[in-house]
């Protein structure tokens, strides 16, 4: 069964540019090299996940229970609990949010702690 080639009308009226020539892709590179100095990137959830695992760098048996207990709080008295205000020491807002956080966010943090030499 042959059938004919038609061009469709929704096509493209031509073949679109690459943005990676070999032009862009040397413009690039000089870019860098006159830079000179390079920095350590991080994503912002790493950044985060950091900034939790500096302040709660230390994780006692004490920290980890009150995680447990934070993790199973039903929703309506967490949500007390933040309209308490107790998120103001770093610890505690780590600690929170660590509680209630996703899973992405928990693994980052403990990968963190570990890096830190917990």
């Amino acid at each position: 069964m042959s059938a004919a080639v038609v061009k469709l009308p929704t096509a493209a009226p031509r073949k679109v540019r690459q943005p990676g020539t070999r032009e862009a892709c040397n413009a690039m590179r000089s870019i860098r090299e006159e830079q000179g100095a390079a920095f350590p990137f991080r994503f912002p959830t790493l950044r985060e996940a950091d900034e939790i695992a500096r302040a709660l760098h230390p994780m006692t048996p004490e920290r980890w229970l009150l995680l447990a207990m934070l993790h199973v709080m039903p929703q309506e008295q967490f949500a007390k609990l933040v309209a308490f205000g107790a998120v103001g020491h770093p610890a505690i807002r780590g600690l929170m949010k660590l509680a209630k956080g996703s899973v992405g966010l928990n693994m980052d943090v403990m990968t963190a702690l570990e890096r830190l030499g917990q």
